[in-house]
C-alpha cells in the first residue's frame, strides 16, 4: 500500500499455525518505521471436531484482519518432526490461517521457519529464546516462556517487511 506521499505503509498479520494454539501478531510498517500494534493466541479444545477447532482459527484470524485493516500476512510453515498425525493437523491449521487472508484479498507468503529465523536474528539456525529476543528488540517488547506463539507469529510479520526489502530505520511505540 502506498500513501499519498508516495511512502509505503503496510500492515503485515503474522500467524504461528497450530490447532491447539494460534498465535498471531500485527506490526506496521511505515515511513522506515516498524509499530507493534496488537498480538494473541487463538485456542482451541481438542475434546471439539476438527472442523470446529479450524473454524475458529479461521474466524478468529479474520476478525483479527478485519480490526487492523490488514493488508499483508505471513503464516509459518511450521517445522514437523513428531509424527504424521502432528503434519496433518499442523497442516490444516495452517491451511485455516491461509484461507482466512486470502479469503479476505490480502496476500500471504507461507515462510519456512529457517527463513524467518534467517531475516530476525540473521541466523537460519537460531534458538527459539534469539528469535524472541530479537523480536523483542525490533519491536520494544518482552516475552514471557510462554508467548513462544506470539513472538514466532511477529517474526513471520517481521520477516514479510524485512524480505520486500523495506528494512526498518527504526521503532515507535505502538
Amino acid at each position: 500500500m502506498t500513501s499519498a506521499r508516495g511512502a509505503t505503509r503496510e500492515t503485515v498479520l503474522g500467524v504461528d499455525p497450530g490447532l491447539g494454539t494460534t498465535g498471531w501478531g500485527v506490526v506496521r510498517h511505515a515511513a522506515g518505521r516498524l509499530t507493534y500494534l496488537d498480538s494473541g493466541k487463538i485456542r482451541t479444545d481438542s475434546r471439539h471436531p476438527l472442523g470446529q477447532r479450524l473454524s475458529k482459527i479461521f474466524g478468529g484470524l479474520q476478525d483479527v484482519l478485519k480490526a487492523h485493516q490488514v493488508t499483508g500476512c505471513a503464516v509459518e510453515a511450521g517445522f514437523v518432526g513428531h509424527s504424521p498425525q502432528s503434519a496433518l493437523l499442523l497442516g490444516h491449521a495452517r491451511a485455516a490461517a491461509v484461507l482466512a487472508a486470502e479469503t479476505s484479498g490480502i496476500p500471504v507468503d507461507v515462510l519456512a521457519p529457517r527463513q524467518i529465523k534467517m531475516a530476525v536474528t540473521g541466523r537460519g539456525s537460531a534458538s527459539k529464546e534469539q528469535v524472541s529476543f530479537m523480536v523483542g528488540k525490533l519491536l520494544g517488547l518482552e516475552f514471557d516462556r510462554d508467548e513462544e506463539d506470539i513472538s514466532d507469529a511477529l517474526a513471520a510479520a517481521l520477516c514479510r517487511i524485512l524480505r520486500a526489502g523495506r528494512a526498518p530505520l527504526s521503532r515507535t511505540a505502538g
